[in-house]
C-alpha cells in the first residue's frame, strides 16, 4: 500500500503544481528561484523528451499509454510480493509520474513543463517534477537491477521458516 501511496503522491504534487503554474504564469513569462539557479516558465510539450515527435501527436498518446499500460502491469505483479522494494520505490515513482504527464497528454494533447535549470549547456531544456520522478525512478530500479541480487538474497534468507 505504501508504494501506492508514492504513486498517488508524486501525481498529486506534479499536477498540483502544473495546476498552479497554469494559473499564475503567462506563456513566455519567467520566475526566478533559488537565487536564479532555477527558472520557473510555462511551456508545453506534445512529443516526447525534447519535443521528439512533437508532429505526431496521436501516435505520441497511443505509445505512452501502451508503455504506461505495461509498466502498471508489472508494477501489479510486483507489488504483492515481498521482495524487490527498491524496484516497487522506483516503479511508484515512475509510474506517479508518468500518470501526471499521460493525463496531460489526454486530457490537452500536450504536457506542461514548468521549470528549467540555469546551466548553460542545459538551460534550454525544460521540465516538470514528474520528469524528474520519471528519472529519479528510472535510475533507482537501474540500480537495483545491478546490486539488487544481494538485497534479495538478503530479503530471501529473511522469508525463510527454519
Amino acid at each position: 500500500m505504501m508504494y501506492v501511496l508514492i504513486a498517488l503522491g508524486v501525481f498529486l504534487l506534479d499536477s498540483n503544481i502544473k495546476n498552479y503554474i497554469e494559473q499564475n504564469i503567462r506563456i513566455g513569462e519567467k520566475k526566478e528561484i533559488l537565487k536564479g539557479k532555477i527558472i520557473v516558465k510555462r511551456e508545453y510539450n506534445s512529443g516526447f523528451c525534447l519535443n521528439i515527435l512533437d508532429n505526431s501527436i496521436d501516435f505520441v498518446k497511443k505509445l505512452s499509454a501502451v508503455v504506461f499500460a505495461i509498466i502498471v502491469l508489472a508494477y501489479i505483479f510486483m507489488l504483492p510480493k515481498k521482495r524487490n522494494r527498491i524496484k516497487k520505490l522506483g516503479l511508484s515513482l515512475c509510474i506517479g509520474g508518468a500518470a501526471s504527464n499521460l493525463r496531460d497528454r489526454f486530457s490537452k494533447d500536450k504536457v506542461l513543463d514548468y521549470f528549467s535549470f540555469n546551466i548553460k549547456p542545459i538551460e534550454h531544456i525544460v521540465f516538470n517534477l514528474a520528469d524528474i520522478f520519471i528519472l529519479i525512478g528510472s535510475f533507482i530500479i537501474y540500480l537495483s537491477s545491478i546490486f539488487g541480487k544481494n538485497d534479495s538474497i538478503k530479503e530471501a534468507d529473511n522469508e525463510k521458516v527454519w
